[in-house]
């Protein structure tokens, strides 16, 4: 059931980052005090990304510490 939840909690934070990704890119517009958007966009990608991670590797490594 964990394994479920991580999996659920990766997609959720997977569409975070892609919205976050594509912010970052449409904050290259010509546009005044894009900046404050730009490092926004980046630490919420990035922190959604290095949870995916963190989630990935926890799951895995309670599954495998139970045997069948």
């Amino acid at each position: 059931m964990k394994l479920l939840f991580a999996i659920l909690g990766s997609l959720l934070l997977l569409a975070i980052a892609a919205f976050c990704a594509f912010g970052f890119m449409a904050s290259f517009e010509p546009t005044a005090n894009a900046l404050a958007f730009r490092i926004g966009y980046a630490v919420v990608g990035v922190a959604c990304l290095v949870s995916v991670v963190l989630l990935i590797v926890s799951a895995m490594r309670r599954r495998s510490g139970n045997p069948p």
